[in-house]
């Protein structure tokens, strides 16, 4: 199978990262990647961003991705400092990252056209959370949208790692589509069904949400990037009226 311009470039810089740490051991043991992915990737298997991603910042790479409007590194430029940091240092950039803020109904798995970005929100990635992840949108809950109360309000912002996918283990906070491509924060649940599998999105305000239940197969072509954009790994929440 040909390799793709991202697989090459991964492939370029995880030999080279071999080369400096001097064998891929070394480097799995540097960055914490297992060697059975350095491996596979090495065969040619194409990793997730979010895998790779600390042999990239152990090499100083960046990677934009061409089906995405990706997180972006911060330049700041006459950044305004609030007086309470008059007289503490600046900000340093490479702290930082740009997530692009998008709608909760329209926010999608791949490409977002200009009009689509409300703006950029910016993220302080030294987190544990947010950490070595760098396919993130901000996506901000409807007006309308209770579903998810008391934990997530109309208005709040939630940050998405659209490369974690994983719902192996139900009850995870994932940016979820129903088969007509509405995007939603939901908790969800999968179980096997037959032959095929039982996509559950259910709600924290669950008395005026009922659980929404969808095939794996049938709704969604048993593609699960379908189905789920990415996990819900922060949230900003306005906490003035709580």
């Amino acid at each position: 199978m040909k390799m793709g311009k991202f697989e090459e470039a991964v492939l370029e810089i995880l030999e080279a990262a071999i080369e400096k740490y001097g064998t891929a051991v070394a480097l799995s043991q540097a960055t914490g990647v297992s060697t059975a992915n350095i491996s596979r990737w090495r065969k040619g298997r194409t990793p997730r961003v979010g895998e790779v991603a600390p042999i990239l910042e152990a090499m100083g790479a960046n990677l934009m991705l061409p089906t995405s409007e990706p997180a972006r590194d911060v330049c700041f430029v006459n950044a305004k400092v609030m007086p309470a940091g008059e007289h503490v240092r600046s900000p340093h950039a490479e702290d930082y990252i740009a997530a692009p803020l998008v709608g909760e109904v329209g926010a999608g798995p791949g490409y977002f056209a200009q009009e689509e970005v409300e703006s950029w929100f910016l993220v302080y990635k030294n987190v544990p959370a947010i950490m070595h992840r760098r396919n993130l949108i901000a996506v901000e809950i409807g007006r309308h949208s209770t579903s998810m109360q008391p934990l997530l309000n109309p208005g709040d912002i939630v940050l998405v790692d659209r490369d974690d996918q994983d719902v192996e283990r139900p009850g995870r906070i994932m940016l979820v589509r129903d088969p007509d491509g509405a995007g939603m924060i939901k908790r969800v649940a999968l179980n096997k069904d037959g032959t095929d599998w039982t996509l559950q999105f259910y709600s924290d305000n669950a008395a005026k949400n009922p659980p929404m239940t969808f095939k794996l197969g049938e709704d969604y072509d048993s593609d699960i990037a379908k189905a789920v954009v990415g996990r819900v790994i922060w949230a900003w929440s306005d906490v003035r009226n709580k």
